[in-house]
């Protein structure tokens, strides 16, 4: 009986996982090409949050999305890396090869942000991070940027 529950939750989890990565990667292309068009993407490479600018990098495509910020050394000061998504999705977040730790600040379609994980290390990898709800961006900052510059839930992004 323990067998057939083991098994089963596994290839339950295998379909969620499954389905997560169908939703998320363009299924038509694993190339390099961006998932919003230039029309619909923000064309910048700096955004604010209560006038505190932050210089960004974007990962609009899932090869990007796939690299975030992993085996790099560090995060200049002030700046991010903002993950820019085709449509309202729930994505997972984890630190596999990260260096550093991050605050991960989830963001609406309409550029408000619905919640901040903080403090994120790459000791937590292998566990997931979610959203509260669907989410248009995410902006991974080092961690404490959140709490040093007061930014917080219901805050807007200005792009």
């Amino acid at each position: 009986m323990l067998k057939k529950i083991i098994i089963i939750f596994i290839l339950t989890a295998l379909a969620i996982l499954e389905l997560t990565a169908f939703l998320y990667f363009n299924p038509e292309t694993d190339k390099d090409v961006p998932i919003l068009n230039s029309i619909t993407k923000p064309d910048l490479d700096k955004l604010s949050i209560d006038n505190i600018e932050i210089n960004i990098e974007i990962a609009d495509n899932p090869k990007e999305q796939s690299q975030g910020l992993s085996g790099r050394e560090y995060l200049a000061p002030d700046s991010g890396m903002l993950f820019v998504f085709p449509q309202l999705i729930t994505p997972s977040f984890w630190m596999k090869d990260m260096k550093f730790s991050l605050d991960l600040i989830w963001i609406d379609e309409n550029g408000k942000i619905i919640e901040i994980t903080k403090n994120v290390s790459p000791a937590t990898y292998p566990k997931s991070f979610l959203p509260p709800s669907p989410i248009k961006y995410v902006l991974e900052v080092n961690a404490g940027y959140t709490e040093e510059n007061n930014i917080k839930a219901g805050d807007e992004i200005v792009f």
